[in-house]
C-alpha cells in the first residue's frame, strides 16, 4: 500500500463518518430508551392522576368524567407510543417533539379543568421535565422546566395575587420543585451523555486499530507500516503532531512522521529530540510525558536491538491519561506486527548494505540503477554515475595487514558519503571501489561533485602506508551522453576510472575526455585497444561515432538491439560478452578511413576494423563478428563473401541489427517506424539475413526488451523521414 497524504486524509474521511455513524446510532438509541422511559413514566402517573381524580370526594362529578376522558385520550396515545416501539420504530426528533407537546397539552389541560393553582394535577408536568431530559439532554429539560413552570402559573388565569398570597411558600416550592427535578434529571443524563461520548470515542478507536491492522497486514514496504503506525497514533490522540523513532546503539533515527492535517512533512527545527526521554523510554520500556505534559514519548516495540517510540506534541493542549490509554491500545495491537517489521527491516538491511562500510552494497545498487533507467521520466531525468578507487590500496594491506585497511575504507567511504548530496546513493562497488550514483545531475555537476570528493580526501589526510595519505582515482560518466543503458553507463563510468589511473591517480576524468584522447589517437588506436580491451571498447565506440553528426549513439543502438536478438537466440553468456564487444567495434575501421562524402558506411571499414580488434588480441569470435557484420545471407554475387551458415553467428546478428537501426535512426535513409523498420528486414529474410535471426529480432520488438533512444529529430538528410516513438 502506498500510504500517501491524499490516501492518508481520505482515510481519516471515511473514519470520520463511521464516527458520525455511530453517533447517530447512539443519538437514536437515547431517543428510543426517552421514549420507553415517557411510556412507563406515562401510565404511572395515569394510574396516579386516574385514582386522584375518582377518589377526590370533593370533585364535581361532571368535572370527573371530563377529567377520566381527558386521561384516557392520553392513555390511547400511550398506547399507540407504545406500539409502535414495540414493533421495532425507530423515533426520531420529530416524532420526540410531538410526544413531548402532546404529553405538555394533556397536563396542562388537566390542570385547566381542575382546580387551577392548587390542582394536584401539576404532578402530570413532571413527565415533560423528566423525559425530556432524557430525550434531549439537560439543556432541553432546564427550559422545559421554565415553560412547565409558566404553564403551571398562568393556564386559565389560575394565577392571581390572591392565590399566590394564600399561601406563598408553595407556590415557590412548586415552581422550585420543577426546576430541581429538572437539574436532577439532567445532570443523569448528562452524565449518561458522557458515557456515550466515551463509548463513541472507544468505538472510534476500535474502527482506528482494526483499519490499522489491516493496513499492517496489507503492508510489506516497511516505510509504509512506519507511516500507517504514526499518522493513526496521531488521529487516535489529541496530538497535532508525531514522530515515529528507532532508538538503536547508533543512535536514535526519525523514519516516520505524521500531522493531524494529514501532510507527513519533516519536523521542525524547533522541534529536536529529547534524547533523555527517548532513553528513558526505551530502557525502561515505559511512557514518558514532557515536563509541561505537552509531550509524550512511548515505547511501541522492540525487535533485534532496536525499539520503536512514538514522539507525539501538541503545543497548545495536554496530553492526558485518555491520550496514554489510546496510545497503549495501539501499542498492544500493533507490538507484535512492528516488531516483525523490525526485525524484517534488519534483515533487509543486512541483505542490501555493506556489512564493512555500511554503505548500499552492490547488488542493491545494481537494482536502484536498473531501476532509475526503468523511470518513465527517465528521458528528461538525467543520472551521473562516479567509480572512486582508493589509489594503491594493496599495498596498505600489504604492509600494514588487512585490519588497518578495513579502518582506511571505512574513513574513505565516510568522506565520499560526506560529500555526496543527500539524495545521492553511495555504494560499495568492489573490494577497494565506491560507486555514486548522483540522480538529476547532468555531466557537469557530477564532474564537479568528483572534484568535490578528491579536495576532501586530501583535506581528511587519512594515513594509509608510511608518509602517504589516502586519494582516489574517480571516474565519472553521465546518462544520456555517455550510456543509454545502465550497463553501459557503468562500462563508460569504469572506463573514465581508467584514464584517472593511467593519467597518475589521484584525480577525476570524465568519459568524454576519455573519448576525445581516443579521436586524437590515429595510428597509436591499435597498441591502446591492445592494451585497455574492453577498458575502452565503449569510449571507441563513441569515439566511432562522433565522426559524423548521422552516426552520433549508433553504436550504442546497434549493441542494445544485438543483445536483444542473442538473448532470444539462445546464446551462452560468453557469447553475449562477445558479442556486446563486437558490436560496439564493429564499425572502428572507419577511424583510420577518411570521410566518404555523404556515406556513412565507408568502403572497406570491415576489414579495416578486423585488422584493429585483431591486432587488440580481442577474441577470434569478436574479429569474425566485425570482419563479416556485412556479409549477405546469399552471397550477394561477391566471390569472396561468405553465405549462409558459414557466415559467423555473431555476424549474423549485427547485420540485422544494423539495418533495424538504420531504417529507424534515418541513418543513410528515410527515417521510418519500428515496424515499417521490422518489415523491411522481413521482406529480406532468406536474402539478405538469416531467417532464424530476423524472427528472433520480431520476438524481441514484439516484448519491448530494447530502447532505440532515437534522436528526437530527423537529420538533415532524411528531413522527410516518418517520426518514430522514442522507445520500441
Amino acid at each position: 500500500m502506498k500510504n500517501e497524504p491524499g490516501s492518508s486524509h481520505q482515510s481519516r474521511r471515511w473514519q470520520d463518518i463511521r464516527a458520525l455513524a455511530i453517533d447517530a446510532t447512539f443519538d437514536a438509541d437515547r431517543r428510543r430508551v426517552g421514549e420507553r422511559v415517557a411510556v412507563v413514566f406515562r401510565w404511572l402517573f395515569l394510574i396516579v392522576l386516574g385514582v386522584l381524580n375518582n377518589v377526590n370526594p370533593h370533585t364535581d362529578a361532571n368535572q370527573k368524567v371530563t377529567i377520566d376522558f381527558v386521561l384516557a385520550g392520553w392513555g390511547a396515545m400511550n398506547v399507540g407510543v407504545n406500539v409502535l416501539l414495540a414493533r421495532g420504530y425507530q423515533p426520531g426528533k420529530q416524532f420526540s417533539l410531538s410526544t413531548m407537546t402532546l404529553d405538555i397539552l394533556f397536563a396542562t389541560t388537566l390542570v385547566y379543568l381542575s382546580n387551577g393553582f392548587n390542582s394536584p394535577f401539576f404532578l402530570a408536568l413532571f413527565l415533560a421535565v423528566i423525559t425530556n431530559a432524557v430525550r434531549f439532554g439537560a439543556t432541553a429539560s432546564f427550559v422545559s422546566a421554565l415553560v412547565v413552570s409558566f404553564l403551571y402559573l398562568f393556564v386559565g388565569g389560575s394565577f392571581t395575587p390572591s392565590n399566590f398570597y394564600v399561601d406563598p411558600n408553595a407556590t415557590i416550592g412548586k415552581m422550585f420543585l420543577f426546576l430541581v427535578v429538572a437539574l436532577a434529571t439532567g445532570y443523569m443524563t448528562r452524565e449518561l451523555e458522557r458515557e456515550r461520548r466515551s463509548a463513541v470515542q472507544r468505538a472510534a478507536q476500535a474502527d482506528s486499530l482494526r483499519e490499522l491492522s489491516m493496513a499492517l497486514v496489507g503492508n510489506t514496504d516497511i516505510k509504509d507500516v512506519f507511516t500507517v503506525l504514526t499518522d493513526h497514533a496521531v488521529q487516535m490522540t489529541s496530538a497535532e503532531r508525531g514522530r515515529l523513532i528507532l532508538a538503536s546503539q547508533e543512535g536514535f533515527t526519525v523514519v516516520a512522521s505524521a500531522s493531524r492535517s494529514g501532510i507527513s512533512t519533516p519536523a521542525p527545527e524547533d522541534e529536536p529530540m529529547d534524547e533523555h526521554q527517548l532513553s528513558q523510554a526505551a530502557s525502561t520500556g515505559e511512557a514518558v510525558f514532557g515536563a509541561d505534559s505537552k509531550g509524550l514519548v512511548v515505547p511501541i516495540a522492540t525487535g533485534d536491538g532496536v525499539t520503536a517510540i512514538l514522539c507525539l506534541n501538541q503545543p497548545t493542549g495536554v496530553f492526558t491519561n485518555q491520550d496514554l490509554f489510546a496510545v497503549n491500545a495501539l501499542s498492544g495491537s500493533t507490538a507484535v506486527t512492528l516488531a516483525n517489521a523490525l526485525r524484517y527491516q534488519r534483515s533487509r538491511q543486512e541483505a542490501t548494505t555493506d556489512g564493512l562500510t555500511g554503505l548500499v552494497n552492490v547488488r542493491e545498487f545494481r537494482r536502484r540503477l536498473d531501476a532509475a533507467f526503468a523511470r518513465p521520466d527517465r528521458l528528461s531525468s538525467p543520472v551521473s554515475l562516479l567509480l572512486i578507487d582508493f589509489d594503491h590500496f594493496k599495498s596498505v594491506n600489504d604492509e600494514l595487514g588487512h585490519q588497518h585497511g578495513d579502518l582506511v575504507l571505512q574513513m574513505g567511504a565516510r568522506i565520499v558519503k560526506a560529500a555526496a548530496r543527500a539524495q545521492d546513493m553511495v555504494a560499495r562497488y568492489g573490494g577497494d571501489e565506491l560507486a555514486v550514483m548522483v540522480a538529476d545531475t547532468n555531466a557537469i555537476g557530477a564532474q564537479r561533485l568528483a572534484y568535490r570528493i578528491v579536495d576532501a580526501v586530501h583535506a581528511a589526510a587519512v594515513s594509509t602506508t608510511p608518509d602517504k595519505h589516502l586519494s582516489f582515482s574517480i571516474g565519472v560518466a553521465s546518462y544520456p551522453e555517455d550510456g543509454f543503458t545502465s550497463s553501459e553507463l557503468i562500462a563508460a563510468a569504469d572506463q573514465a576510472l581508467y584514464l584517472a589511473k593511467r593519467e597518475g591517480k589521484d584525480r577525476a576524468c570524465t568519459f568524454p575526455q576519455l573519448v576525445t584522447e581516443l579521436e586524437l589517437a590515429d595510428g597509436s588506436l591499435v597498441s591502446i585497444l591492445a592494451e585497455a580491451g574492453p577498458q575502452v571498447m565503449v569510449a571507441v565506440a563513441h569515439a566511432v561515432d562522433h565522426r559524423n553528426p548521422v552516426t552520433q549513439g549508433h553504436s550504442s543502438r546497434v549493441a542494445s538491439i544485438s543483445e536483444a536478438i542473442g538473448r532470444r537466440s539462445n546464446l551462452s553468456s560468453n557469447q553475449l560478452e562477445n558479442l556486446r564487444a563486437a558490436a560496439f567495434l564493429h564499425d572502428v575501421g572507419h577511424m583510420t578511413l577518411a570521410l566518404d562524402g555523404q556515406n556513412v558506411e565507408a568502403v572497406g571499414h570491415a576489414e579495416e576494423g578486423e585488422k584493429i580488434v585483431g591486432g587488440a588480441r580481442f577474441p577470434q569470435e569478436v574479429v569474425a563478428g566485425v570482419r563479416h557484420h556485412h556479409d549477405r545471407w546469399d552471397a550477394g554475387g561477391k566471390a569472396d563473401a561468405l553465405m549462409g551458415s558459414d557466415i559467423p553467428m555473431l555476424a549474423r546478428i549485427l547485420a540485422v541489427a544494423e539495418r533495424f537501426e538504420a531504417s529507424t535512426a534515418g541513418r543513410g535513409c528515410v527515417r521510418v517506424t519500428p515496424k515499417a523498420a521490422q518489415d523491411q528486414v522481413v521482406a529480406g529474410s532468406g536474402t539478405e539475413f538469416d531467417p532464424a535471426v530476423v524472427e528472433a529480432l520480431g520476438r524481441a520488438v514484439r516484448d519491448g526488451s530494447f530502447e532505440l533512444n532515437l534522436p528526437e529529430l530527423a537529420y538533415p538528410a532524411t528531413a522527410a523521414a516518418v517520426p518514430v516513438p522514442a522507445a520500441v
